[in-house]
This record gives structure tokens, sequence and C-alpha cells, in this order.
């Protein structure tokens, strides 16, 4: 599936809108009793690219980011 054309330009230009630091990531994900592969299975992704994500290695882009911050935001509001 191929990014919009928003998604693209944010890509490219590095702005990951709504998503919170590695180190935060990490700690709602923690707080909420979930591994990192339940995370993965919720976004449609792998466990490894979540572990990376909470590292600050790599960001999540197009569709992946779109779910993972939907993800992290209900995470956040049950905190």
């Amino acid at each position: 599936m191929l990014a919009t054309p928003a998604e693209r330009i944010r890509s490219r230009l590095g702005i990951l809108e709504g998503l919170p630091t590695p180190d935060e990531r990490r700690r709602l994900r923690e707080e909420a009793g979930l591994s990192q592969q339940d995370i993965a299975d919720a976004v449609g992704s792998t466990r490894a690219a979540v572990g990376h994500w909470e590292t600050g290695f790599r960001s999540p882009r197009g569709r992946l980011l779109t779910a993972y911050v939907d993800v992290l935001r209900v995470l956040r509001e049950t905190a």
C-alpha cells in the first residue's frame, strides 16, 4: 500500500506527528502490561520493528506510523 502524499512529505521531512519519544513509547507499553509483540500485532508490524521504534533506531512510516500513533494515544488515555 502506497503512503498518501501527506505521509510521504511528513516522512521525507522527518515529521513524526503525534509520536512520543522512544522512552515514552516503551513506558506506555510497559505500563499497559503489553509486550512488543502485542503492539506489533495491533499495528500489523513485527516485534523487531517495535523494538527499533522504542530505541529510536528507526521510526515507523506510512500506515504503520498512523496505526502506531493511534495505539500509543489509546495507551496514553488509559494510563
